[in-house]
């Protein structure tokens, strides 16, 4: 055995070390293939759709098999681990704030609509993040909410609980 396979998730084949990440690139690329081949079974949308059903498995697909590709690439290029293992410690103060985060948005969505609960959302994903720009993230998570607001209710015709803010757009 080379000094190179003393890692833990190192095999030895024959002089080719496998490890988990070329494992993982090569799993990437079959759930890629499975999916668009899968895709082929799908029927196709009627004939006025601009973008028909196949659409979005091709495209997750085709992000799959490429990053499968380039992952594996990097794996043989750099013959084993890309990255060294990490150690962490979790900060539960941002996993609290995330967690109120998500109870937040699920209580509030009907009653004060998604363009409030969204920006709220955004700041106090930021708030678990350690931002410390309270403005710029809720100005920010403001518009991102009134463009993904109209966008889907606009351009998609879906319907999204408008609450109070609703009302201007």
């Amino acid at each position: 055995m080379s000094s190179d396979l003393n890692r833990p998730n190192d095999v030895d084949r024959g002089g080719l070390p496998v490890s988990l990440e070329a494992l993982v690139s090569f799993s990437v690329v079959v759930i890629g293939l499975f999916i668009f081949i899968g895709s082929f079974s799908i029927d196709l949308g009627a004939g006025y759709d601009r973008i028909g059903p196949r659409f979005f498995p091709y495209l997750v697909a085709t992000g799959l098999l490429i990053s499968g590709i380039l992952l594996a690439k990097g794996v043989f290029k750099h013959k084993g681990a890309l990255v060294e293992p990490l150690s962490f410690q979790t900060k539960w103060s941002g996993l609290g704030t995330l967690s109120v985060s998500l109870v937040l948005s699920v209580l509030l969505f009907n009653r004060a609509g998604f363009i409030l609960t969204a920006t709220l959302l955004f700041w106090l994903v930021a708030r678990a993040f350690e931002s410390r720009r309270y403005w710029r993230d809720a100005v920010v998570g403001l518009l991102l909410s009134i463009s993904i607001y109209l966008s889907f209710t606009g351009g998609l015709g879906l319907v999204l609980p408008g609450g109070f803010l609703g009302r201007f757009f």
